[in-house]
């Protein structure tokens, strides 16, 4: 039982050893380093980052090994193997001894003795070629490591930064558009109060008359004239203008082309139905076919 604990304390103790410096790394270029690359101030950056990879390879190739036993020449342990120490077991037999009856020598594999092997006299010895790949040292792999998980941490930043800056960026087109429409209709509410508070200046019978918009009942057009309906007034205003031209001057909030020759005082109705329109003076003001739709959503309104 405290053989299995003993091993499991070595096994968390080596995995701290290798793991604890790379999480170091990560932290202090997570949140020391990394910010610095983000604001452009490459000149603290590199710098700092080359000695913490400097420190990070001096610690792998000197503290971050294990020590291991000293080797032979050949990969083997130094010494006499623990056996031949003690002189219980016999040296081995020779290898490639002739036989009695004078055959050729051949080892205890069925392979020609090393006689046999040797190249003709004047000829070069064969060496073969070594078609291995060393392996990479355990400290280079871990610098590499270490160089790969700081690319990996700016990539991962990078796409949640950028990921932040979309939302960010389309908060800020939403907002905008909301405030240009809310800076719209307060222009055009100002621009109706301001129309609803100025008069109208009519030429007609070689004199101007005033008009108040509020006093109009309805418009009706004839050709190039229009008729003038006010509150109160029993003649109607013929005056020289366009519908197109007179609905610029009056406010659009109050006023309403219903026809393709009426315009009417939204505020001046008293009934309405799919056709037709009564006003305050009992007039009664037809209601276009292709008006329809557009009326009945200003008198849900009005």
């Amino acid at each position: 039982m405290e053989t299995a604990q003993t091993g499991l304390v070595n096994y968390l103790t080596q995995f701290a050893i290798q793991i604890l410096p790379y999480l170091f790394l990560l932290l202090l270029h997570h949140f020391l380093l990394a910010p610095l690359f983000f604001r452009r101030k490459l000149i603290f950056y590199i710098p700092v980052t080359l000695v913490l990879l400097v420190g990070f390879g001096f610690y792998c190739f000197n503290m971050g090994n294990p020590i291991l036993p000293p080797q032979g020449p050949q990969g083997m342990f130094q010494g006499p193997p623990p056996m031949a120490q003690e002189g219980s077991v016999p040296p081995p037999m020779p290898m490639n001894v002739p036989p009695a009856n004078g055959t050729p020598p051949f080892d205890t594999l069925n392979r020609p003795a090393a006689a046999e092997m040797r190249p003709a006299e004047g000829m070069p010895p064969q060496i073969m070629p070594d078609r291995g790949h060393r392996p990479m040292r355990p400290e280079t792999m871990k610098l590499l490591m270490a160089m790969l998980l700081i690319g990996v941490d700016l990539g991962a930043m990078a796409y949640v930064k950028n990921i932040r800056t979309e939302k960010q960026i389309r908060a800020l087109k939403a907002e905008n558009q909301k405030n240009q429409a809310t800076i719209e209709e307060l222009n055009r509410s100002a621009a109706n109060a301001r129309k609803a508070e100025s008069e109208l200046v009519f030429k007609t019978d070689y004199k101007q008359v005033r008009v108040k918009p509020d006093n109009i009942l309805y418009i009706e057009g004839m050709g190039e004239y229009l008729k003038i309906f006010q509150h109160g007034a029993v003649t109607p205003l013929v005056v020289l203008m366009s519908m197109k031209r007179i609905l610029e001057q009056l406010p659009d909030d109050r006023f309403a082309r219903v026809h393709k020759s009426y315009i009417v005082n939204l505020s001046r109705i008293i009934a309405s139905s799919r056709t037709q329109i009564t006003l305050e003076s009992g007039a009664v003001v037809p209601i276009g076919e292709s008006y329809r739709v557009a009326v009945s959503e200003r008198l849900k309104f009005s």
